[in-house]
């Protein structure tokens, strides 16, 4: 932990910090003996780790939260949960390391402290438990940020039966990271959706990796000025049903995700991180699939980008992606 009196640096210099040198394979995940934080006792006490009890610390988070949110006067997210369905612990894992980012960088804007990472090794077999220590992770940040505005409210953890699923605790943490949104002053921009896209494509360059005949990294699509958040949102949709194609041929399983095509006006930056976050995740999942998966360098800060950057990132993405699908369906036993 960096103390407030040993640091200096400013928001953008954060951003180098906390999300520019991030990838899956330097995911949080804390140390079972790190006991002096209330979360991680909690955690300690429990035993086998359900959905319910994950969905249970998250809610307290988003309670938390809201004591926050309503201190500090910033909007309160509106947005309707997200339509997903099937999700998977990596899945669940991957969003809970977005929130740990976003409350990293809500604690550092409030108290000058910034948590360090450790190396997660790889993206298989990831279970509730593994989501859980990043959900705590994420709810110390939040409860430094509490302390250090002298909230006293106390707030109780609802509980929730077993039929909670790993698709609930997914939506839950993705309105969390909505909510977290709207009260960084240094909001999710489209130089970090460029580094999640960047973070993709080296993936999707491992797979094709596989097929000595396939070209790994394609030529960029032609520069177009004048995109919106909307038009990234929407190639990355693209970009993720191509994933499904590539899963369900590959037989594994992923997440079914719905868009409401009548609001991409709608999207800002922060919710196209988040789709791109998810890209991410479920090429992660493909890759340590394969034998001897040795995972990608980590992507840094790119500088600052505009939505037109991340567009025509992103089309170097799908251009990947549509060779490996075609790849695929040629040898559907690529992963045996």
């Amino acid at each position: 932990m960096v103390g407030e009196n040993e640091i200096s640096i400013d928001i953008k210099k954060l951003i180098v910090i906390c999300i520019a040198t991030t990838s899956f394979w330097t995911a949080q995940v804390y140390a079972e003996d790190a006991s002096q934080t209330p979360s991680e006792v909690s955690t300690k006490s429990v035993g086998v780790i359900s959905p319910s009890y994950v969905l249970t610390r998250t809610g307290l988070l988003r309670d938390e939260l809201e004591l926050i949110r309503y201190e500090m006067g910033k909007t309160k997210n509106m947005q309707a949960e997200i339509k997903v369905s099937n999700a998977a612990p990596h899945e669940v894992f991957f969003q809970a390391l977005t929130l740990f980012h976003k409350t990293n960088r809500l604690a550092f804007e409030q108290t000058k402290t910034l948590e360090e990472e450790i190396k997660l090794s790889t993206a298989a077999n990831i279970k509730p438990e593994h989501v859980l220590k990043m959900v705590n992770a994420a709810l110390d940040r939040v409860l430094i940020v509490k302390k250090k505005l002298d909230i006293t409210e106390a707030i109780e953890e609802k509980t929730y039966d077993n039929t909670i699923t790993p698709t609930d605790v997914f939506r839950s943490i993705v309105q969390a990271n909505r909510q977290l949104n709207l009260m960084l002053s240094q909001q999710f921009a489209p130089s970090d959706v460029f580094q999640q896209v960047s973070l993709s494509i080296n993936y999707t360059a491992r797979l094709l990796a596989r097929f000595p005949e396939a070209t790994r990294i394609p030529d960029y699509p032609a520069y177009e000025r004048g995109k919106h958040p909307s038009d990234v949102y929407q190639r990355l949709i693209d970009c993720y049903d191509l994933i499904q194609k590539i899963a369900k041929t590959s037989d594994l399983d992923m997440l079914n995700l719905t868009v409401d095509t009548d609001n991409l006006t709608e999207k800002v930056p922060s919710d196209v991180y988040d789709i791109a976050s998810l890209i991410v995740s479920e090429l992660a999942y493909i890759h340590s699939n394969l034998d001897n998966a040795q995972p990608p360098a980590g992507v840094y800060y790119p500088g600052n980008k505009f939505p037109s950057h991340v567009f025509q990132r992103a089309g170097i993405l799908e251009r990947q992606l549509t060779g490996l699908l075609r790849q695929v369906e040629s040898n559907p036993k690529w992963l045996k």
